[in-house]
């Protein structure tokens, strides 16, 4: 952690601890994902966040003041912090609501393995801000395969923190080869990122980066795709119950199954059946 001093009277905030009301929050081994609403506007006291993190800005409007400097921000604004960093703020008349994607001390150590970080900045209308999106609506619909897409998404995420990003390479290397054959041999494992990027070589944020340029999606979007249309291949088999198909694949149960079926194909495995039979 920087080496910060909080003001008399302010406050030195842990992750997942906010003004304002969480209305929902994930926490994994490497981050803490969180959706927090303020009724109305209000100034905040002077504070710090021990993670590092970074904030998407979905309604309302907002202030802060750091390192001398005063910046204002609309909807669709995401900003980074790094931690220990000192800020007043204040949310606009008709309160906000934020979505904070912080990184554990695992996560602070990975980051740091991969390089080192921009200094504080925010964006509009960039990468960061559909990641930070796509990680929202991932919040909002938690499922038991969201840790992984969430994981992947998030480490994305991070990379854009980086000062010098490793650039992906303009060809498929060899190790994504043999990463990909390893979600379709064990389509039934729980994957992380960090573990198939440890049995890869390569860091993990890298992973999530040269994935994304050759395969159009996250590592656990992909393997959700991926189930889904081993799911449909199962279901043209009459021999196979949708329970049996659940479990061979990887889902929590029937009605996980039942939903992520539904939301890839447009309809549940049950119609799905019966419309090849």
């Amino acid at each position: 952690m920087n080496e910060h001093k909080v003001p008399a009277g302010g406050r030195d905030l842990s992750a997942g601890e906010f003004y304002g009301e969480v209305l929902r929050t994930q926490a994994a081994s490497q981050f803490v994902l969180s959706e927090i609403s303020h009724a109305r506007g209000r100034a905040l006291p002077t504070h710090a966040h021990r993670a590092a993190y970074f904030s998407l800005l979905v309604d309302g409007r907002y202030a802060e003041r750091y390192d001398g400097r005063c910046h204002e921000y609309e909807p669709l604004t995401v900003w980074w912090h790094r931690p220990g960093v000192v800020h007043d703020d204040a949310v606009g008349t008709g309160g906000g609501r934020f979505f904070n994607v912080e990184l554990t001390a695992g996560g602070t150590q990975l980051l740091a393995q991969a390089g080192p970080s921009r200094r504080d900045f925010h964006e509009e209308r960039t990468r960061v801000v559909w990641l930070a999106c796509r990680l929202l609506r991932e919040l909002r619909q938690w499922r038991p395969c969201s840790t992984l897409v969430a994981e992947s998404l998030a480490l994305e995420l991070a990379g854009c923190a980086l000062r010098h990003a490793e650039r992906p390479p303009s060809s498929p290397p060899g190790w994504l080869a043999r990463v990909v054959q390893q979600l379709h041999d064990e389509p039934h494992r729980r994957h992380s990122t960090a573990a198939l990027a440890r049995e890869a070589g390569v860091h993990p944020v890298h992973l999530a980066a040269v994935f994304r340029r050759f395969h159009r999606q996250s590592v656990g979007e992909y393997v959700r795709t991926m189930r889904v249309r081993q799911a449909a291949l199962l279901l043209r088999r009459g021999d196979v119950s949708l329970a049996q198909a659940a479990v061979l694949l990887g889902f929590a149960d029937q009605a996980h199954f039942t939903r992520v079926f539904g939301g890839v194909v447009g309809m549940p495995p049950g119609a799905f059946r019966r419309l090849l039979a």
